[in-house]
């Protein structure tokens, strides 16, 4: 293995989400019943990821949504979950 790069270049993806909406998708994904649970988190880091800092609007270069990650990574649900 090389060494570290470094930092690697900001990039996103072409929707912005909010986490709650990305943990609902997942138990429809893997076929799974889960309940979602709001944990409020505090700190600086917290702070600044409610208030969009890991965000990345100018280098909104990803096509693929959540969802098709999802459904490529699960197999589509209901039952399909390929690990």
């Amino acid at each position: 293995m090389g060494s570290p790069a470094g930092r690697g270049a900001d990039l996103g993806g072409p929707e912005v989400r909010a986490f709650e909406s990305l943990a609902r998708a997942c138990p429809g994904a893997t076929g799974r019943r889960r309940a979602v649970v709001k944990v409020p988190l505090a700190g600086k880091t917290y702070r600044a990821f409610r208030a969009g800092g890991h965000l990345t609007p100018g280098h909104a270069v990803g096509k693929g949504t959540f969802e098709e990650y999802l459904s490529v990574r699960f197999g589509g649900g209901e039952g399909g979950r390929r690990g």
